[in-house]
């Protein structure tokens, strides 16, 4: 199975780590004394710690590159890459790399064909073709279709057949000016021409299969040992990751420098369909749905204003040319961070980093986001239909670290919904119980360039969008006008000290607080320098950015209404509520956090998968006293 994170379970799981990081930096002096840095002569850069506790190595290679780096017409393409840098390389992967040369060269030139061709024949004709397609290939007689299987290439040419040898196209082509020909093009003759070259691609793919050899690279690490091994793109960066028996600190090494210097895209296409269905799948989500809305609505000029699956007509353009230079460009040593917590050595690191990592050359700087997101000068507002139930996203612009004012903010957001002594839980959701779950409060969508606070709220029924809103501007409004007290301020120290202990406690923990601390400020110094200024607020500060960010001309609002009542469709599973969900699991320890990472990486179905992430809600909804 791919070991992508595509699970939303998983996802939440690193989720929690980069919210506990975001909100409350949690990581003690001492550690700070502990991290070693290891810089190679190509610009890469290893942050290592030694931690002897156990026989075992956290590892991780991060890539300066996210969703935020993409620009029009190829967004996705962060997210499609780390999908692609699990197929192989020259030496992992493959039989015969030779002789899958010329099938990767045909398939590519048929791909980029298609991609030609769909735009000459034009969306709006495509999606007609492509309708009356699939209705033909449902009519198909059981024979026929046992006959042709799952054979995409004998699917296509038959379907193509049998539109050829029809003595009169249907009405819904027909009838429709323009459609099948226009100025003496034939249209439908390139639908067709296309969808040939789709089934050449498939019948390639499956010869070249001979030659490949399926997930050895996770095989391989699985077999040494490894705990798991995964992978997730963000808005603001990419990053692999292994847990492995510390003696196998080498084979790290050696497959990931393998697979930064010459990865080999084999089944390009067939995965950019798995991107695309992933993309779909998303499209249908109902909180995805909310959320895209209200990111895209928040931002005018951030890169942030999209998804990091990036948009569908975007995914079906990008080929692997494009993918190959942007892996050149952002996938170089000196665009990458190598993370090393656990039974190992310094010097061994080093060792290794040198003989492996630094024969691999520097490339040039890839560019830089400099677009910045301009002040906003009015609410904005955004209503998405659908059946789920109801839902609010409420947001502020707001500066990053080092801006003066974060650490501030930080105190703000953990006043308001930092566990079950925070405002919006005691108030909102305990005394008016006016929401399904305790509000959350968090930024977003990422951590690198000016985001948001972001509030989000369900109503319970038979409560209101209108009357959760209201309530939470109250408490916002509260903010502005009285201090907090000083009750609550040591509450958020405590809370900082709570969450360093738990990060010592592990090597993950550990792991992703240096390496996001340096991703997200550059420097994983300033982590700490962050701490000291949080601990360093006082309640005049917290009053001071309720009045400065908490203004209605720097406000976005997304409701989702509901289209049909509850229970309307008979059978219906109850939702997860995946961001009460993820403050669950934040809540538990880093065992049972990793245990949790195993047993969904163990799982080989989504049905599995779906399963125990619905065990998980029972389990968090008891803990929330939740019915």
């Amino acid at each position: 199975m791919h070991m992508r994170v595509k699970v939303p379970l998983l996802a939440i799981v690193v989720s929690v780590v980069v919210l506990v990081l975001a909100h409350a930096p949690s990581v003690a002096q001492t550690l700070e004394e502990k991290v070693s840095e290891v810089n190679l002569e190509n610009g890469m850069k290893f942050l290592v710690v030694e931690r002897h506790e156990a026989p075992v190595v956290f590892c991780a290679v991060a890539f300066n590159v996210g969703a935020a780096n993409e620009w029009p017409n190829v967004t996705g393409i962060s997210h499609l890459l780390e999908h692609m840098m699990f197929k192989g390389t020259k030496m992992t992967g493959t039989r015969n790399y030779e002789k899958e040369i010329p099938y990767i060269q045909k398939t590519d030139e048929l791909g980029e064909k298609t991609i030609r061709l769909r735009k000459e024949i034009g969306e709006w004709r495509f999606k007609r073709f492509h309708a009356f397609s699939r209705e033909l290939l449902e009519s198909l007689s059981k024979e026929e279709k046992e006959l042709i299987g799952a054979d995409r290439h004998e699917q296509t040419r038959l379907i193509v057949e049998k539109i050829r040898a029809m003595p009169e196209l249907p009405d819904s082509l027909t009838e429709s000016p323009y459609l099948i020909e226009d100025e003496g093009i034939n249209y439908l003759d390139k639908y067709l021409e296309y969808e040939l070259a789709w089934g050449d691609i498939s019948r390639l793919l499956d010869e070249q299969r001979e030659y490949m050899v399926k997930e050895e690279l996770w095989r391989t690490f699985m077999n040494n040992g490894s705990r798991f091994l995964n992978a997730f793109t963000s808005n603001d960066f990419t990053v692999y990751v292994e847990y492995l028996p510390a003696n196998r600190l080498e084979l790290f090494m050696v497959l990931e420098s393998d697979r930064m210097e010459s990865p080999v895209f084999r089944e390009f296409w067939a995965e950019r369909d798995v991107v695309m269905e992933e993309r779909r799948l998303s499209e249908n989500d109902p909180d995805e749905v909310l959320s895209e809305a209200f990111y895209s609505v928040a931002f005018t000029a951030s890169p942030y204003k999209w998804p990091v699956l990036g948009w569908m007509s975007d995914l079906q353009t990008i080929d692997c040319k494009e993918l190959q230079e942007y892996h050149r460009l952002y996938y170089a040593p000196n665009n990458a961070l190598g993370i090393v917590v656990g039974d190992v050595s310094v010097a061994e690191v080093e060792r290794l980093a040198e003989k492996y990592f630094e024969p691999i050359p520097r490339q040039a700087e890839p560019r830089r986001v400099e677009t910045r997101e301009p002040e906003q000068q009015g609410e904005r507002r955004v209503v998405i239909e659908h059946t789920a139930n109801p839902k609010m996203m409420m947001g502020f612009h707001k500066p990053v670290y080092p801006d003066p004012d974060v650490a501030a903010i930080s105190v703000l957001e953990s006043v308001l919904a930092g566990g079950r002594t925070s405002r919006l839980y005691r108030t909102v959701f305990e005394e008016k119980q006016l929401t399904a779950s305790a509000p959350r409060v968090y930024d977003g969508p990422g951590d690198r360039y000016e985001n948001l606070i972001v509030i989000e709220a369900e109503p319970r029924h038979p409560h209101t969008l209108a009357d959760v809103e209201a309530a939470v501007l109250d408490e916002l409004e509260r903010l502005k006008a009285e201090p907090v007290t000083e009750r609550e301020l040591q509450r958020v120290k405590n809370q900082i000290d709570a969450n360093m202990i738990r990060a010592l406690g592990s090597n993950l923990g550990i792991a992703f607080r240096i390496g996001f601390g340096h991703l997200f400020y550059g420097d994983y110094r300033a982590l700490f320098r962050n701490i000291e200024r949080v601990k360093q607020v006082q309640a005049e500060d917290v009053m001071h950015v309720a009045n400065k960010y908490l203004k209605q001309k720097n406000r976005t609002v997304a409701c989702r209404v509901q289209t049909k009542e509850a229970g309307e469709e008979a059978g219906a599973e109850e939702q997860i509520d995946r961001q009460a969900l993820m403050q669950y699991v934040q809540t538990l320890s880093q065992d049972e956090q990793m245990e949790i990472m195993q047993k969904m990486q163990q799982m080989k179905s989504d049905a599995e998968r779906q399963a125990f992430a619905q065990e998980l809600w029972e389990r968090a909804k008891a803990s929330m006293g939740k019915k």
